[in-house]
């Protein structure tokens, strides 16, 4: 990545940060990013900023409106989470009520901002360490009784969780920052569907390390998807097609945005898709 092409990003991270951290965490970043300028720009990184919020906490107004509080041991995460908006970026939206699921849900940081904007919310991590931190943040911001956990890992009807992706590596399970033990059971989306009556999904994210090649395999019944609005995923291409995949998406009446990790538009036969945003058109 060029010099200038680095400089681009973190200006525009600076200017986000100032948009949708509230005052007083985005004042405090902002005097440690120029207390740490020299740092961040010899490393390419703005994490000596973001510990300022990893030790006093932050407040964010997240695109929407709604204002998340994170505790300091939560807020790893927030600045992509919030200010560069990397699950919704073209244009997708949070619904304000409704069913929304989270596949990869990690510390909780975008199911609760959904259940903030008044979705309830089914929340799907593998990690078991994650569970109390996810109930835990939940009701920092007052909204335990719209985010549902599930510890599971997310997979097919057909085919089962942890045949694909990182979780499928022993060693890089035994290695993750909180799991316990040996993995939990699989779930599948008519799983929880059923499981929470739930009729329609207005908005599915889904970031598992390659397990979306799993649970939107070539060998699942996908027909459930006719059912879900809005779908971002995070697409990890060591472990399986993303062309593939999206293709097969497309089928079913998405409309498809694929991005590289900097945002950038990119064809979904680039081999260059870090992301997608599907909207339903049928």
């Amino acid at each position: 990545m060029t010099t200038a092409l680095v400089a681009r990003r973190a200006a525009a991270d600076i200017r986000s940060v100032c948009r949708h951290a509230c005052a007083g965490s985005a004042a405090r970043w902002l005097i440690a990013f120029t207390a740490h300028a020299v740092e961040c720009a010899k490393n390419g990184s703005l994490i000596p900023a973001d510990q300022s919020w990893a030790r006093a906490g932050a407040r964010f107004r997240a695109p929407g409106g709604q204002v998340i509080a994170l505790p300091g041991a939560y807020t790893a995460g927030a600045r992509e989470m919030y200010c560069r908006n990397v699950y919704l970026r073209t244009g997708l939206v949070m619904p304000r009520s409704g069913w929304v699921v989270d596949l990869g849900a990690n510390h909780g940081l975008f199911s609760v901002w959904a259940a903030k904007a008044g979705a309830q919310v089914v929340a799907v991590e593998a990690q078991q360490g994650f569970a109390p931190i996810i109930r835990g943040l939940a009701a920092h911001n007052g909204v335990e009784s719209r985010v549902h956990v599930e510890i599971a890992v997310a997979g097919g009807a057909t085919t089962p969780g942890a045949t694909t992706g990182m979780l499928a590596d022993d060693r890089a399970w035994a290695a993750a920052s909180h799991s316990a033990g040996r993995r939990p059971a699989s779930v599948s989306l008519p799983d929880i569907m059923s499981d929470y009556e739930i009729d329609r999904i207005g908005l599915l994210k889904a970031d598992i390390e390659g397990g979306e090649f799993d649970v939107f395999g070539p060998a699942e019944d996908l027909r459930w998807l006719h059912r879900v609005d809005q779908l971002v995923l995070e697409v990890h291409p060591d472990w399986g097609d993303p062309a593939d995949l999206l293709d097969r998406l497309r089928r079913f009446g998405y409309d498809i945005a694929a991005r590289d990790n900097a945002g950038a538009p990119v064809s979904v036969y680039s081999g260059r898709v870090d992301y997608a945003y599907c909207r339903r058109t049928w």
